[in-house]
């Protein structure tokens, strides 16, 4: 078992051939049968429109997926505006490598539908992009420096709340509870002394 994390929203996992059909769950069944890989706990397939209903039934108590933050996928219509940001993403200067090997279109629809779908466009198509980061990396076996300050910055929150005293705010920075104020390092809280 092999896994890999971007350190924030994509996670591969890859199994040894011997797993083959042994599997079931979120990732699928590795079964080589791509019609029964949304499933619910009871062996029940469902269609990947319905996939809230298995994410749901797979959830683990100390999780929470919130279906409010998603459209229908029959509500859903992508616009020229999610498809030009998609395809701006997905074909940056720093994917130069991957293009030939590992052609963005498919990844270019998925980024459409999120982006139609999720209330955050940006935190959606940062998502899909890592994702396409992760097996362009694969593909040309090396590492890639894709994210900036202006591009899909690293949320650096999750790591420790970036050594935020009070509050950590994506994509790092500091803020402090009410009575408080940011100390000069901007991570510490100082009290507001009333004069």
């Amino acid at each position: 078992l092999e896994l890999r994390w971007d350190g924030e929203a994509a996670l591969r996992i890859t199994l040894d051939a011997r797993y083959q059909g042994e599997t079931k769950g979120l990732c699928g069944t590795f079964n080589a049968d791509s019609t029964d890989e949304i499933n619910l706990l009871k062996e029940t397939v469902v269609m990947p429109s319905d996939y809230q209903i298995m994410v749901q039934a797979w959830e683990l108590p100390t999780c929470s997926h919130k279906v409010s933050d998603y459209n229908p996928v029959d509500f859903c219509l992508p616009s020229l505006q999610d498809y030009t940001s998609c395809k701006q993403a997905l074909t940056n200067v720093k994917f130069s490598y991957c293009v030939t090997e590992l052609p963005p279109i498919h990844f270019i629809e998925r980024c459409e539908q999120d982006l139609c779908r999720c209330a955050d466009d940006e935190a959606c198509k940062c998502d899909v992009v890592s994702a396409y980061a992760q097996m362009c990396q694969d593909v040309i076996n090396h590492s890639l420096d894709w994210r900036s300050d202006e591009f899909c910055p690293r949320n650096l929150c999750l790591y420790n709340k970036n050594g935020c005293l009070h509050k950590c705010n994506a994509p790092g920075v500091c803020s402090c509870d009410d009575g408080f104020e940011l100390g000069a390092d901007g991570k510490s809280c100082l009290v507001i002394i009333a004069e």
